[in-house]
């Protein structure tokens, strides 16, 4: 591949990357929080007989955002399932027609999905919906965050598409111990 074709697209894929690596550590992040809740919950029914009114909320929030905001490093590390079989058994032409169709369709998948929670967002914002629990957190702010996390992984997808079209392959061969 020459050094034109191969750094086609190079500043966006390592933006989108970076944009990317920052939602993995929100997740993470997020993912942390959730921990200390459910230990929180834990110390407050077994030790004062009590429960926290919000964690059951607050922990389906983090989650949600665990999920989405980790979605586009999932998708960059290659942690997404994916059926390999099909590729050792086509031409090397096929197998990029295959992971052309499988980003396109990706693409707009996760582009409905940040819409749908954008909007979603956007109507708990206009409406002033709020949570039915004690704390009466306003749902536009864990939506949003679900958006977030829907759009990096939109971008992360569009990153996909494009080290297709700069003929990168996106399923990594399995490293064998002598490689490694």
């Amino acid at each position: 591949m020459d050094e034109t074709r191969s750094e086609r697209f190079g500043p966006l894929i390592r933006g989108i990357d970076r944009i990317t690596l920052a939602g993995g550590v929100l997740a993470a992040a997020c993912l942390m929080a959730l921990f200390g809740l459910i230990f929180a919950e834990v110390l407050a029914r077994n030790i004062w007989g009590t429960s926290l009114s919000f964690s059951w909320d607050y922990a389906a929030y983090m989650m949600g955002a665990c999920f989405l905001l980790a979605g586009g490093s999932a998708l960059r590390g290659g942690a997404h399932v994916r059926v390999t079989a099909l590729h050792e058994a086509v031409p090397r032409r096929a197998v990029w027609v295959m992971d052309l169709a499988a980003c396109v369709v990706g693409l707009a998948v996760t582009a409905f999905i940040l819409w749908a929670l954008g909007h979603m967002a956007w109507l708990s914002f206009g409406r002033g919906t709020t949570a039915s629990s004690v704390v009466k957190t306003p749902l536009w702010i864990p939506q949003l965050v679900l958006a977030l996390g829907a759009l990096i992984f939109v971008a992360q997808m569009l990153a996909q598409l494009l080290r297709v079209l700069r003929g990168e392959t996106i399923i990594e061969e399995p490293k064998t111990e002598e490689a490694a």
